[in-house]
């Protein structure tokens, strides 16, 4: 079996986290007899703005292939502008893709099926190149591909046409298929495989990690949707409390400003990066992990969290529900500081059992998602 997976959501040599759940779930099939695959990641380019805009004058930098513990990663540049403006970014993906499709494959019985991991605008250039090939698609629902993109009209017919053509749309969360249930798509297209953890990693025996001070975690991009706006106000109201933050993004200067501005950026500490052994450090040293998420899938965090022991302060949207329940945390009925802080004095409160905890997750392994995912994969080429 060979595959092709399409996404912009994969890390790099400058974002290690980015994307790092897909990888995770893509390591796990690799254990798998019978298994090659390779990675067209790619990334944007805005010629006329990349002076102006960081984030274009990054990617300059990014060499169009990487090898990756031993799977084969490309990087093409496609071209964009922002706010989607002028350029369809899943036709203009598509078309990077091509270029590097004729290079690495010799026919088309190179591949023998494209995945497309995230259906807007990723998903959609998939589905045009598997379309052009004549190749089966898989598509995989991740969060706000279906929680944001299909509010927009043109986004939700491109993705539905794109769903129309694949074989089946994985769903991280029932949440998200009943989402897309809603916008008509047929039940028999969607099946639910939850996202997993590595248990080497992420355990009851992970190292505490070795600060004096009790702190509160929170780990995800440094963006709006994750509400660590609404985390540092609330720790303005906990005097004395340490928060950490792991994540990077946009965000990044106007947090530390407003913790400035609050008077708590000595109690707050912004780490961009950590490995998977570190973090799962930081996770079992931790109260609690918060997320405040405005929408999300299956977010890797929760079950990282819960998997080493931590109990999980979180937002009650998306497929959180699914997995938090009064053994293993608390969900927020509100999305706000006064929720959140009545939320974490209750959690400082309960004597909690990490191993009870761990066992409210077993059965969200990496290796138990790679064997239904495979499955899904070869009822398609069949």
């Amino acid at each position: 079996m060979d595959v092709l997976t399409i996404t912009t959501l994969y890390p790099n040599e400058l974002e290690p986290r980015h994307g790092i759940f897909i990888k995770n779930r893509l390591n796990a099939l690799d254990e798998l007899e019978n298994f090659n695959r390779k990675v067209i990641a790619p990334v944007p380019h805005c010629p006329p703005l990349r002076k102006v805009f960081k984030k274009y004058q990054k990617y300059e930098a990014l060499p169009e292939y990487e090898n990756q513990e031993g799977i084969d990663v490309y990087h093409p540049k496609f071209i964009t502008f922002p706010g989607g403006y002028f350029i369809d970014n899943a036709t203009s993906m598509a078309k990077a893709a091509e270029e590097i499709i004729e290079q690495i494959y010799d026919t088309d019985n190179s591949f023998d099926f494209v995945d497309g991991q995230f259906l807007y605008p990723d998903g959609v250039a998939a589905s045009i190149v598997a379309k052009a090939h004549k190749k089966p698609l898989i598509l995989t629902a991740r969060g706000s591909d279906v929680n944001y993109w299909m509010y927009d009209k043109k986004a939700r017919e491109k993705i539905l046409d794109a769903i129309d053509y694949a074989e089946k749309v994985i769903c991280v969360s029932r949440a998200l298929k009943e989402a897309l249930l809603s916008y008509g798509v047929e039940e028999k297209k969607l099946v639910v495989i939850y996202n997993g953890v590595d248990p080497e990693c992420f355990n009851t025996k992970a190292p505490i990690n070795p600060l004096r001070e009790e702190y509160y975690l929170t780990v995800g991009n440094l963006v709006p949707l994750k509400g660590h706006h609404i985390t540092l106000n609330t720790f303005f109201e906990m005097p004395k409390q340490r928060l950490i933050i792991v994540g990077n993004g946009e965000q990044r200067s106007d947090l530390k400003k407003q913790a400035k501005d609050l008077g708590i950026q000595g109690r707050v500490q912004m780490i961009k990066h950590l490995d998977q052994k570190k973090l799962a450090e930081f996770y079992a040293g931790a109260t609690a992990t918060i997320l405040m998420s405005s929408m999300e899938g299956m977010p890797n965090v929760v079950l990282e969290s819960l998997a080493v022991g931590t109990p999980v302060v979180a937002t009650n949207v998306g497929g959180i529900p699914e997995v938090i329940n009064e053994h293993n945390g608390l969900l927020l009925k509100e999305r706000d500081e006064y929720n959140l802080l009545n939320a974490l004095e209750k959690v400082k409160e309960t004597n909690w059992n990490r191993e009870e905890i761990a066992k409210t997750v077993k059965e969200f392994r990496w290796h138990n998602v790679a064997k239904k995912q495979f499955a899904i994969y070869q009822e398609a080429i069949s």
